[in-house]
């Protein structure tokens, strides 16, 4: 953490920097103002985390710079030091963001107190905003997941539109023997274009978008800095511009096809496929299969690939399995870990094959099991029940339903029953029809005081605060 103090009094200054250095030594001193206009240039060049404030100060006074420093840098915290017990000053300054108040002469206590609630909301913070960039990737992979796949989903268009505004075409990369990190380096400074990159074993799959009318020359341009960015060791295979996103999918065929070709002649590094190829490209077969496989039907999956595994070649066969093993990463089901480079023989198929039908047959009936679960939920959540009376209505074990209902929902049994009470209590609240007590008995809480704490941490407002609000609208 880094700290500035803005103090005028000299010996003040010291007194609190030879504190702080001596008390935290993981905490930086990054600047002493003596004045308002000071602070307001020290914050500017140093951006620290947090700044120990003195109200009075000659010139600019304390709140005076805090105003100015908040519209420069809105992040950066704030703790009062004053010797005036003055609350006005301190709740003046509170939509600051000033996170402390200390009297001169602060004892010591008191300022290590301060500094410590500081340093533990920064750090929140920013596992907060490490989750956010977290999940922020994570939808990115699904979407390219998504984007893969014929035919899109109208969800899908819309993720990617909300993801990038200004889309008017798109096409895909598939680069062969790179890294992610490598590939997202060499396209970063490419300011004409915007993209979202996925590892799928070993090959990277990048989504390229633009503002404008992508045409084949761009791309392949872009694709020539990008191979001489990274190094003479990769492929690039390159999918037609799409300006209709559902023809999406067809680019990232057209690219993976060109980049197992490129790699097999070993003579260009990036090129599109030739435009023979490109109509040869049948998906029906794969389609076809594709669709047996989802529904789980085991023997049908593995009659068709003996019927049609002598017309499949082994581009064809790849793209087999790729496709059916994000069909399962799409619906966050964990593939077989089978590589396809050991995939030799047809038994080999079978075996994948089946492992696939029989994850995607669990996944629809753990999917029906949870939808039952979810509406005895909704119609016993005013009751006092427990996550044995759900699991013993869908007639599962009481561990074993756990574990599916947080994979399903993300959150476990209390956490949902609490969402769905206070969802429930929100809405009679703003009916204004009931009493608190009674909302809290009508939503499966006999302890109105109880109720309260649940309602408040959850809508960071107890009920009461809640209605007074709705009253007042």
């Amino acid at each position: 953490m880094r700290i500035l103090l803005a103090e005028d009094e000299f010996i003040e200054r010291k007194a609190m920097r030879k504190f702080i250095e001596e008390n935290f030594p993981a905490i930086e001193v990054v600047g002493e103002a003596e004045n308002g206009r000071k602070a307001i240039e020290l914050a500017a060049a140093t951006s620290p985390d947090v700044i120990f404030m003195d109200i009075r100060m000659p010139g600019i006074n304390g709140l005076e710079a805090i105003e100015k420093i908040n519209a420069g840098n809105p992040v950066i915290k704030f703790i009062l030091v004053s010797a005036y017990d003055s609350f006005d000053y301190a709740k003046e300054a509170m939509r600051f963001g000033i996170k402390d108040y200390i009297l001169k002469p602060g004892k010591k206590e008191e300022i290590v107190k301060a500094i410590l609630r500081v340093q533990k909301e920064i750090e929140a913070e920013k596992i907060r905003q490490l989750e956010r960039i977290q999940t922020l990737e994570l939808r990115q992979e699904r979407l390219i997941t998504e984007l893969m796949h014929a035919p899109l989903q109208d969800s899908t268009i819309i993720t990617l539109k909300a993801l990038f505004p200004e889309i008017q075409s798109a096409c895909f990369f598939v680069v062969k023997r790179a890294g992610k990190s490598a590939v997202e380096e060499g396209l970063e400074k490419e300011a004409t274009y915007r993209f979202i990159a996925r590892q799928v074993e070993d090959v990277v799959v990048v989504c390229l978008v633009a503002s404008e009318v992508l045409h084949r020359t761009d791309v392949l341009q872009l694709a020539i800095r990008l191979q001489r960015k990274i190094g003479d060791s990769v492929y690039i295979g390159i999918g037609s511009p799409a300006i209709l996103l559902e023809e999406l999918p067809k680019s990232y065929v057209e690219a993976y096809e060109a980049s197992v070709q490129l790699a097999a002649d070993g003579k260009r590094r990036v090129g599109f496929l030739p435009a023979e190829k490109i109509q040869q490209i049948d998906d029906d077969v794969i389609s076809r299969m594709e669709a047996i496989v989802e529904k789980g039907q085991q023997e049908e999956a593995i009659q068709m690939f003996q019927k049609y595994q002598r017309k499949l070649s082994p581009d064809n066969k790849e793209e087999l399995y790729m496709r059916l093993k994000n069909g399962l990463v799409i619906r966050n089901i964990v593939p077989p870990s089978i590589a396809f480079s050991s995939m030799q023989t047809n038994q080999d198929w079978h075996t994948f094959l089946h492992l696939c039908c029989s994850k995607m047959k669990e996944f629809y009936q753990s999917k029906s099991i949870i939808e039952q679960a979810k509406k005895f939920i909704h119609a016993h959540f005013q009751e006092a029940i427990t996550l044995e009376n759900v699991a013993a209505s869908v007639n599962l074990s009481a561990n074993y339903f756990s574990n599916m209902f947080k994979q399903a929902f993300g959150m476990n049994f209390i956490e949902y029953l609490t969402m769905i009470r206070m969802q429930k209590a929100k809405g009679l609240i703003e009916e204004n029809t009931y009493s608190l007590k009674e909302i809290s008995f009508m939503v499966g809480y006999k302890d109105p005081n109880y109720f309260s704490r649940v309602f408040k941490k959850h809508y960071r407002e107890s009920p009461k605060q809640f209605q007074q609000t709705i009253l007042k609208k």
